[in-house]
């Protein structure tokens, strides 16, 4: 198992085994910031395939469409055109491509221990 101390005792053990200002950083600190680099290379996937406002504000999904997303698509057929079924048909599937991407980028990030 990996020892998961306090980081001024590994700088400290970094620093007596002579490890530079630079090894310090890419055997030290890169790897304890790798949770928050997995949470927030998520985070921004999922915000990124839920893109709305943006579209909505801009474009409304044109010229025909090129610009629609997900997300827009079934929120205009949901309640601009009334297909409540199709829109959370469109809904459900999103939701499970996004929970696909997500397990997979985890998976792909995990700890090799």
């Amino acid at each position: 198992a990996r020892y998961r101390g306090s980081s001024r005792v590994l700088y400290e053990a970094a620093k007596m085994d002579g490890a530079s200002p630079w090894r310090q950083f890419t055997s030290v600190t890169w790897p304890g910031l790798r949770p928050t680099m997995v949470f927030v290379l998520v985070t921004i996937t999922i915000a990124a395939l839920g893109l709305f406002v943006q579209v909505d504000v801009m474009t409304q999904g044109g010229p025909t469409g090129s610009t629609s997303t997900i997300v827009y698509h079934a929120v205009r057929k949901g309640y601009q055109q009334q297909e409540i079924g199709y829109a959370a048909a469109i809904s459900l599937i999103f939701f499970v491509a996004v929970l696909i991407i997500a397990l997979i980028q985890r998976r792909l990030t995990r700890d090799k221990d």
